[in-house]
């Protein structure tokens, strides 16, 4: 049958072969999802209809067993009475109702073991589609993750190019700044120091000019009074 074919075509499904193969896992997985859901309806409905031709069996059966014991009493009561023909006629009737029992025994056997399967079955495409939504929205939380990601990302990289654009700038030109003021006071420093020392040069030069003068004065002045003491004498 079509349907038994459909529910082992969804119990061997793999589900991690289905993600690999397909460029759209999403969009897969959906498709098979809402393929497994509209089975799982059918087997449902085929399950509860198998189930319920079961109990309707079983209701039969019950009914005759409990109509075979009752002729049984009869045909003993009638033989208890003496009354042989009434005795044969509950035993025929018995008869009856232990041939529909064994009919219903070989019919109850086949539709509750197609029961039992359909019900493991069910529970194996529940479970299949069970796993086909873990998948699914573990997809769908990487992919997510994924778009955060790559918004940070990008917001990130947004955010540094405009810092670059603006504080890298800026800061450049308070160093540029900054070194430019220290060459600045570094060269008049320079020259401050040379003028010191052209300074000191001059004033030591003049000093030593004038301690000679002096000194050339002094002795002109010596001679000059020993000239004057030796015109006395």
């Amino acid at each position: 049958m079509r349907i038994f074919a459909r529910i082992n075509d969804i119990i061997a499904a793999n589900i991690h072969d289905m993600i690999d193969q397909f460029e759209d896992p999403e969009v897969m997985l959906k498709q098979a999802i809402r393929e497994m859901e509209q089975s799982i309806d059918t087997v449902t409905q085929d399950t509860a209809r198998v189930m319920a031709g079961e109990k309707r069996l079983i209701r039969e059966l019950t009914k005759n067993d409990l109509e075979a014991q009752n002729w049984q009493q009869r045909a003993l009561q009638a033989v208890q009475n003496g009354d042989d023909q009434l005795a044969r006629k509950a035993l025929a009737r018995k008869k009856e109702h232990e041939n529909l029992s064994q009919a219903l025994k070989e019919q109850l056997e086949p539709v509750k073991k197609a029961g039992d399967t359909l019900k493991v079955q069910l529970s194996a495409m529940k479970a299949k589609m069970a796993e086909a939504k873990r998948q699914l929205s573990a997809l769908l939380l990487r992919k997510r993750s994924a778009e955060i990601r790559k918004q940070s990302h990008s917001s990130l990289n947004c955010q540094q190019t405009k810092a670059f654009n603006t504080n890298s700038f800026r800061k450049f030109d308070r160093l540029r700044e900054k070194e430019e003021e220290a060459e600045a006071e570094a060269d008049a420093l320079d020259e401050l120091n040379a003028m010191v020392d052209v300074t000191s040069l001059e004033l030591g030069g003049q000093i030593e000019k004038d301690s000679l003068a002096d000194g050339v004065q002094s002795m002109e002045i010596e001679e000059e009074l020993n000239a004057l003491k030796q015109k006395k004498d």
